[in-house]
């Protein structure tokens, strides 16, 4: 997990303005999503948002969870690849998308 990139809010919101509302659009919306199915769960609202707060207040974003909510499907490397994902790193997304996740390899 420490290899998941996060990027500054503030530096996105300097370099890239127009792309920074989309990803609150996307977030809110995605946001909306995890409500519907889990209710009032504020740890796991906050545990999937894409964007992160920090402990100091500074926000990122979480660049894999943006891949992960805007993507169709989410594939896998290799079948233990795809099952660490799933059971581990993105565990709460495929609760919520199980079919997102699969594996297929070209081998």
């Amino acid at each position: 997990p420490e290899a998941l990139e996060k990027w500054p809010v503030s530096l996105m919101e300097k370099l890239l303005p127009r792309h920074m509302q989309i990803v609150y659009d996307i977030n809110w919306r995605f946001l909306q999503q995890v409500r519907a199915k889990y209710g009032d769960d504020w740890e796991r609202i906050s545990r999937m948002s894409i964007i992160e707060d920090g402990p100091q207040g500074e926000k990122s974003v979480r660049m894999a969870y943006l891949a992960v909510v805007a993507s169709h499907t989410v594939n896998g490397v290799a079948a233990i690849h795809s099952d660490i994902i799933k059971n581990t790193v993105f565990k709460d997304f495929a609760g919520l998308f199980p079919d997102k996740f699969q594996n297929k390899t070209n081998g």
